[in-house]
């Protein structure tokens, strides 16, 4: 099952925590996290049987993920993204001869968000500034960029994504400059993404949902696959016709390497002869369409997702426009797909369809999006 909204309730507290500073490790299967009623009390957030446990009255009583483990999952990922940062500075090369072997540190240089290593080139007596693949050009360091992302696509508003940044990184920059990052980052994991293959099974799940754009709606369009709970498609309208069920079901032909043998839709009329127009029906591999009454319970996987979607958007006190709209749409798949693991499968359904070896921050999914892509769409 998907996150509640308990569930997420629970995660933006455990981001607080850690913004706070309450979260101290002991080793690397045991921290522990200060009670939030109690300053003077802490609580044993312990690695065992392949889950987190806590020493938390919640934890006890329910068996379920408290805000103390939310908190330690989140402290864990920004360690990751750090190590992953530093682990990619690594691999600078100088930006006039490209050489890599013939790099060497010198010294380092201060700017507004910290420290940043400096390097020479003893061939083209070069000096330059080292950053990770994917973020050369850019002021701030990569870390607190890629932390950005996450925060904002994990729920926080722009707002409150720029106070965690001057708590845990004492770096202001404003909310223009985050949403700045986000536009241009989810631009490029998009063009990656949306250039991937995927081997779908045999049931999508397709339905529409609405969402508040500068006070009128529009409608978003999402394709599931049953099995993967990989999000294969989405379109955006103004409204719920035929053409728009068809530019959804076109695209996730586009993506997967099979068609489906079952699409499961709500009562919505436009869906039926989209899909004959665009997964067709041949005698040797109908497809079947799965609506309305026979739908029944069958595509409660979807209703979560736009469910989650939903809670997301309120954060954002509604969306501005088409573009802002679409921006967070991609930035979200991406999300969805690639960095937060589903909790049914315990792994991303990118991992689960088998287009990703392990689960990415936004750190790892940027360096992978600036490589060549191998495998490209069917036209």
């Amino acid at each position: 099952m998907h996150n509640s909204n308990a569930d997420r309730g629970k995660e933006n507290k455990g981001i607080q925590i850690v913004m706070k500073g309450d979260v101290r490790k002991k080793n690397d299967g045991c921290f522990q996290v200060r009670s939030q009623s109690n300053k003077d009390a802490w609580y044993d957030v312990i690695w065992k049987k392949d889950r987190w446990s806590c020493s938390c009255m919640d934890y006890r009583k329910s068996g379920n993920k408290c805000k103390h483990v939310f908190a330690i999952r989140y402290f864990l990922m920004l360690e990751r993204i750090k190590l992953n940062s530093e682990c990619l500075a690594e691999e600078n090369h100088c930006p006039l001869c490209k050489q890599t072997n013939h790099v060497i540190k010198r010294g380092v240089r201060i700017n507004r968000s910290g420290l940043l290593q400096r390097y020479y080139c003893k061939i083209c007596d070069r000096r330059f500034t080292g950053r990770p693949v994917g973020f050369e050009g850019m002021k701030n360091r990569a870390d607190i960029i890629a932390t950005s992302l996450d925060l904002y696509f994990r729920g926080l508003s722009l707002r409150q994504v720029v106070e965690h940044l001057e708590i845990a990184y004492k770096v202001k920059v404003s909310h223009g400059t985050i949403y700045y990052w986000i536009k241009k980052y989810v631009k490029l994991v998009s063009e990656y993404t949306q250039g991937l293959m995927v081997g779908t099974s045999e049931r999508w799940h397709a339905d529409e949902t609405v969402l508040k754009v500068n006070g009128r709606h529009m409608v978003l369009w999402s394709l599931l696959d049953g099995k993967t709970r990989f999000l294969i498609a989405t379109h955006i309208s103004q409204r719920r016709g035929e053409d728009d069920a068809s530019a959804l079901l076109s695209e996730g032909m586009k993506t997967s390497e099979e068609q489906p043998l079952e699409v499961v839709t709500d009562g919505l009329g436009s869906y039926d002869n989209a899909i004959k127009k665009e997964i067709g029906a041949s005698p040797e591999k109908p497809v079947i369409h799965l609506q309305g009454p026979l739908s029944m319970g069958l595509n409660n996987k979807m209703e979560r997702m736009n469910g989650t979607i939903k809670s997301r958007t309120k954060t954002m006190a509604g969306l501005y426009d088409e573009a802002s709209t679409t921006t967070f749409i991609e930035g979200f798949k991406a999300y969805y797909n690639f960095v937060r693991p589903h909790m049914a499968l315990n792994m991303t359904p990118a991992m689960m369809i088998g287009v990703a070896n392990e689960k990415y921050d936004w750190m790892s999914l940027i360096k992978k999006s600036v490589k060549p892509i191998k495998h490209r769409k069917k036209n």
